[in-house]
């Protein structure tokens, strides 16, 4: 799969913008805060409905303006080819458009263009808080698994409103009695979150062990493992973690109520990230951090190459400077076949043999223009 055509309407700092890629290998290349980076955000934002660089949609409307519009058209070999769109309004909800019809579901949109970003905060994917990797999990399974998208939107409502209800029965506003029927809802889709959330690491785990091995000319070990908030079996079913996740959420009540707030469920995992048999957060250099974190991501390239059956587009925000010369030769080997674009300030950090088979564009004050 790869994009035809991208567009860009007071998004970031680009007033208009129409971007056609080639392809193959793509080079965006200029100075700081000319709007590299905004061009692999909105493909990123039409891929997974979310930001790479900001949790908050108001930050990618351009300055003074109450709207803003990312679109493009996608060529895909396994499905039909597609049409995307997302509004930005700095009053209203975004909305989404499929081949031109709104659906009223944002996530409607996650997968039917797959792509894997690398950028500078992929480190902290390793050495971050556990929500930082948790959201690595829910951005990256929701772009090959549709069930998930909708069990974790459901969990996450469900949540909300749990904990809602915890707080008013500490206040003594509301009964106890009231937890049972989200308890049910809770344990129904946690259940289906974490079975799939332990089938993607149990694959991703795998492919990043792999390749970490190849990055470090196999002088080091990569292991990542799942850390679920309950206790499952390897195999268990999606029925089975329900019920364990019941049981716990029964058996936590009273603490659940003292603290108002849930303490059990999928909104607690965390990964367990390893470099020669220690904790990588922990005991990682920053290198050791950097290479796990690339492992992961081109792990992730494999999952969706098998999941969708073709190529995820590949987008390299500004990364290639902080690796060395073989490191970089081994990533652009690794995504060999897909469309990537790349952002750099110096071609110098791409090597002249690259540069040779690339579309390479110039980026100056919203304004992007091909060599």
């Amino acid at each position: 799969m790869y994009i035809l055509s991208l567009s860009l309407t007071s998004f970031r700092n680009y007033e208009s913008l129409n971007f056609e890629p080639s392809e193959d290998l793509n080079v965006l290349v200029g100075r700081n805060a000319q709007g590299k980076s905004a061009v692999l955000e909105g493909i990123y934002l039409l891929a997974t409905s979310k930001s790479h660089r900001t949790s908050r949609d108001m930050d990618m409307i351009a300055l003074g303006e109450p709207w803003a519009r990312v679109a493009a058209e996608v060529k895909r070999t396994q499905r039909n080819d597609i049409s995307l769109e997302i509004d930005l309004d700095r009053v209203e909800k975004k909305t989404v458009k499929i081949n031109t019809v709104k659906h009223g579901k944002i996530g409607d949109i996650v997968g039917q263009l797959n792509a894997v970003i690398f950028s500078d905060s992929d480190i902290d994917m390793v050495r971050g808080e556990p929500s930082r990797r948790r959201r690595f999990l829910n951005l990256e399974i929701s772009q090959i698994s549709p069930q998930y998208v909708y069990a974790l939107g459901r969990y996450k409502r469900v949540l909300d409103q749990r904990n809602n209800l915890l707080r008013e029965i500490k206040l003594g506003t509301a009964s106890v009695s009231g937890l049972d029927v989200w308890d049910g809802q809770l344990a129904t889709y946690g259940g289906t979150v974490i079975r799939r959330r332990a089938d993607f690491v149990g694959f991703i785990a795998n492919a990043a062990a792999e390749i970490y091995s190849v990055l470090t000319d196999q002088s080091e070990t990569l292991e990542v493992s799942y850390r679920p908030n309950i206790e499952i079996g390897k195999d268990a079913s999606e029925e089975e973690i329900a019920r364990e996740l019941g049981e716990r959420l029964a058996a936590k009540r009273e603490l659940d109520i003292i603290r108002a707030t849930s303490n059990s469920g999928p909104h607690r995992d965390d990964l367990g990230i390893s470099v020669n048999g220690l904790g990588a957060r922990e005991f990682g250099s920053q290198g050791q951090q950097r290479t796990a974190a690339i492992a992961m991501k081109l792990a992730e390239i494999r999952v969706i190459r098998e999941a969708a059956g073709e190529n995820p587009v590949v987008l390299l925000d500004d990364v290639m400077a902080e690796l060395d010369e073989t490191r970089r030769r081994r990533i652009l080997d690794s995504v060999e076949g897909c469309q990537t674009i790349i952002t750099t300030t110096h071609l110098s950090d791409l090597n002249p043999t690259v540069l040779e088979n690339a579309a390479v564009f110039d980026v100056e004050a919203g304004k992007v223009a091909r060599r």
